[in-house]
């Protein structure tokens, strides 16, 4: 309808679909821009797969994982700033891990040198790995600094392990050190990821800057983090946030999503559309026709990975690092939520993320317990002499999506051929991983593909 003169034209209607970590951004970004955003969720609470749960009989928030970001994750960080809940968070001075296999500890480390050479002194001293071997990875972080991901398209047609092979890699070093990096990053080991997304990882998360690496964590629970504080900043800018809105389907007409109708029978109607949606859910609910698209049909080749994460607590200290990698076990990563969360109890809390789980996320739980505490206590003798007071096992079988060889290719942009409907998630053409930072670039493509969209309608 044309305005008209002199009249106030009512702003631009957007309505955002998910209340991730993708559509949080979406929506926020677009708020800034002066649309009027609806963002929508299923959910009673906003955050996606970034969520807590409060545990009644154990007093504290229970993340359903263990999320980390590193400092060169710049559009994350953005937001949590934007959100003013940066306080909220703990993140390192510089990078250190402690890596412990056989008992033996090692360290991945950052020191004061220039650009690449802040991780050398740790990788040379790297006690996992013979001599021959670290000669051999800095050789090949060389290669890695000299690679460019973006052009190279055969590195998406290829595996970071048969790459990794290609360059001299032994086994001990893909299995010791790259799967090290690779396997909490991509949600799956070099075998199963692209050389051109692993490459990415390295290059940008690791190589790139000194302080690129470190690593921050939240000291709350997720829920806590920023979905209170992502609703007011929406709603603060003339927003709206709808919670129990589940989508049953898209109504298109030619180029044109005309409304979406939701599971309660209510249909919505905007000047324009961002899917936030998990690719999964996705293409169960877009029409067959519109699925078999150009644009839409690669992503149902598409596949996730998932993560398993058991919570313990002790009723004793049993360890003093915040957290560390383990080697040549199913106990990848234990967080020490005790000394993170600032908990003041005597006991202590540890939670055990386990990446890339395909082969644990089908266990019985018991079974599963009864293998991780086994494990554990051969990794953390001092668990042997405390009681095990409570668990919980929280698995997220499509955690991820997987970046495997050729997944690049399936990955559709932001902007789609449709003429009033954008698309936003991790798993969406953003160059990242499955990571907070992808989500949250997503988001931020999807505004800007709204606003071209407006402005040429």
């Amino acid at each position: 309808m044309d305005s008209v003169p002199g009249e106030k034209r009512p702003p631009t209607s957007v309505t955002v679909i998910g209340g991730g970590l993708a559509g949080i951004s979406a929506a926020c970004e677009l708020a800034d821009l002066g649309f009027q955003v609806s963002l929508l969720e299923k959910r009673p609470f906003l955050g996606g797969r970034t969520f807590s749960y409060y545990e009644k009989e154990i007093g504290v928030d229970i993340d359903n994982g263990q999320h980390v970001f590193m400092k060169c994750c710049a559009s994350y960080i953005a937001l949590l700033k934007k959100l003013d809940v940066w306080e909220k968070m703990s993140v390192q001075s510089d990078l250190r891990v402690p890596v412990i296999n056989d008992g033996k500890t090692s360290y991945i480390s950052s020191v004061t040198l220039p650009g690449p050479l802040h991780l050398l002194p740790s990788l040379l001293t790297y006690n996992h790995l013979s001599f021959i071997e670290k000669l051999a990875v800095c050789s090949t972080m060389l290669k890695i600094m000299r690679t460019n991901w973006q052009d190279d398209q055969d590195l998406d047609s290829i595996s970071f392990h048969a790459w990794l092979k290609q360059h001299k890699q032994s086994y001990r070093a893909i299995t010791n050190l790259w799967n090290l990096i690779i396997l909490p990053t991509c949600n799956e080991t070099a075998e199963h990821v692209s050389a051109g997304q692993a490459i990415m990882v390295i290059k940008v998360g690791f190589l790139a800057s000194r302080h690129g690496t470190d690593i921050g964590y939240s000291k709350v629970g997720l829920s806590r983090l920023l979905a209170d504080e992502a609703q007011r900043y929406i709603e603060g800018r003339g927003g709206s946030v709808v919670f129990g809105a589940e989508l049953k389907a898209f109504n298109f007409e030619g180029d044109t999503l005309i409304d979406i109708e939701l599971k309660n029978g209510e249909k919505v109607r905007s000047d324009y559309f961002v899917s936030a949606l998990q690719f999964e859910n996705l293409r169960e609910i877009l029409p067959p026709n519109i699925l078999a698209t150009d644009y839409f049909s690669p992503i149902s080749n598409l596949k996730s990975s998932p993560i398993v994460n058991v919570h313990l607590w002790f009723d004793k200290k049993v360890t003093d690092f915040e957290f560390a990698a383990y080697l040549g076990s199913d106990v990848q990563w234990v967080f020490n939520k005790s000394a993170i969360l600032g908990l003041k109890d005597e006991g202590q809390y540890l939670v055990i993320t386990i990446s890339g789980a395909h082969t644990l996320v089908e266990t019985n739980k018991d079974e599963l317990l009864a293998r991780v505490v086994t494990d554990l206590q051969r990794l953390i003798p001092a668990t042997k002499l405390a009681n095990l007071k409570q668990s919980r096992i929280v698995k997220e079988l499509g955690a991820t999506f997987t970046p495997a060889p050729g997944a690049a290719k399936l990955r559709p942009t932001a902007r789609t051929p449709f003429t009033n409907l954008a698309l936003a998630g991790e798993w969406t053409a953003t160059g990242w991983p499955s990571t907070m930072e992808s989500a949250t670039l997503s988001g931020k493509a999807a505004a800007q593909a709204i606003v071209e969209l407006s402005k040429n309608p």
